[in-house]
């Protein structure tokens, strides 16, 4: 074998190598790791104490709860954060991670979902049910006031 041949096969090996490196260190990841980092988990959601609801921009059960909570002033009566999760990434990354730390399954995760106590609730009903009891509100004018037009 003559020097070019040995050196072509060193060069060839050594970037196998490399890039079999970074396969194999990257195969576990599933995030990008600047989402990871900027992304509060389920633990620290729940050690605030804060109330979080996801929601989608144009989901039609999240847009009755937030029409309900607009018209009972629910934020005025329950401070929450709202986090919308169909076009900002983190929030949705944020919102699997609560999910799973729920126990829920990745395919059963949808919204509305409110996170609240360590606990989660998910779908128009769950929701608004929570979200009367914190409020103080009976169910009944709660119910009443959701059937208003």
């Amino acid at each position: 074998m003559n020097k070019q041949t040995i050196v072509t096969s060193i060069l060839i090996f050594v970037i196998v190598g490399l890039l079999s490196t970074i396969v194999l260190g990257s195969k576990n990841k599933t995030t990008p790791k600047g989402i990871e980092n900027n992304t509060e988990t389920k633990s620290e959601v729940a050690s605030d104490g804060s109330i979080t609801f996801f929601y989608g921009n144009t989901c039609p059960h999240c847009a009755d709860v937030e029409a309900w909570m607009k018209e009972n002033n629910i934020e005025e009566k329950v401070p929450l954060t709202k986090k919308e999760v169909y076009d900002n990434t983190a929030n949705s990354v944020e919102l699997t991670k609560v999910a799973e730390g729920c126990g829920l399954p990745i395919d059963s995760i949808g919204v509305p979902f409110l996170f609240a106590e360590g606990k989660c609730f998910v779908g128009s009903p769950d929701v608004i049910a929570y979200l009367t009891k914190k409020a103080g509100m009976s169910e009944a004018s709660s119910s009443a006031e959701r059937s208003q037009p």
